[in-house]
């Protein structure tokens, strides 16, 4: 058997799987209050995975309302110094990709080895999209035990933001190398915003248990499991560099794309490589 059938072999259940009843289950259950359960409920996450409390805001597990406060936990002011390039990491994580946009018309991402997608897929419509041929983008895969607030990655008007419904297959690497165009699938929201060198965008791709996308302009509009969203806001909303912009409730992806102006990203930037907030993207 090929390496590519086990990979969908091992996969191929989510297409069968409840997807959003699930993260439905998973989102009552994460905003337990009751004491002996989220406890509980956060100290066998923690054990389970490799969670870092000393560097939150919060560091002891009774000081969380219930997990999903846990889960979106501030950190400590200045525990992610800002890098001075001009454009920066939106938050913790791995990166799976990162390149040039390609193609005949410049506009393909890399998913995985044998695997891309085009832009237009990904932020649901062709229009306005010309200032980024060439440019280039970055996928960042936020693991369970990773900090879940992005921030914006450089200076920048926030002009509009899609919520786009759709599935909710696993972003894990195992699932990317298989399922085609996932991060155009799966639930998303895109951010557009103008800066004085060109457009970029940022887009949180929700998936499987993790469907809630809270932003800081509209907190109250949490995209739950059970209540689907699709809209598209005009907004004109100045961001600074590093500035908050949203969270995960539970972990997901964040892409990043920019248009050629911004340059390069650094030459030390790998797929599989760990990143934190605020660390450089550019050379510049």
């Amino acid at each position: 058997m090929s390496i590519r059938w086990v990979e969908r072999a091992r996969v191929w259940h989510q297409y069968l799987l409840p997807k959003h009843a699930l993260t439905a289950i998973a989102w009552w259950l994460s905003n337990i209050r009751w004491a002996p359960f989220k406890n509980t409920f956060i100290r066998v996450f923690c054990r389970l995975f490799p969670v870092d409390l000393s560097e939150a805001a919060h560091s002891e597990v009774v000081d969380y309302e219930n997990f999903n406060a846990f889960f979106t936990r501030p950190l400590k002011p200045h525990c992610r110094p800002k890098d001075s390039a001009l454009v920066t990491s939106p938050s913790d994580g791995c990166i799976s990709q990162l390149g040039q946009l390609t193609g005949t018309e410049g506009d393909r991402l890399i998913q995985a080895k044998g695997l891309d997608y085009s832009l237009s897929e990904l932020v649901g419509t062709s229009q306005n999209l010309e200032a980024y041929q060439g440019g280039r983008w970055v996928t960042i895969y936020l693991a369970p035990f990773d900090y879940h607030r992005v921030h914006v990655p450089a200076d920048g008007e926030l002009v509009r933001a899609t919520r786009h419904p759709g599935e909710l297959f696993s972003v894990s690497d195992k699932t990317a190398r298989v399922i085609p165009k996932l991060y155009a699938r799966n639930e998303r929201l895109v951010c557009h915003f103008n800066h004085s060198k060109g457009p970029f965008m940022v887009v949180m791709v929700a998936a499987l248990m993790v469907a809630g996308i809270e932003t800081v302009w509209s907190p109250s509009e949490v995209r739950r499991p059970h209540h689907p969203m699709k809209g598209d806001e005009v907004l004109s909303l100045n961001f600074q560099q590093g500035q908050e912009m949203g969270r995960f409730h539970w972990g997901s992806t964040v892409i990043v794309v920019t248009s050629s102006e911004f340059g390069d990203w650094t030459q030390d930037l790998q797929p599989g490589q760990k990143i934190r907030l605020n660390q450089a993207l550019t050379a510049q």
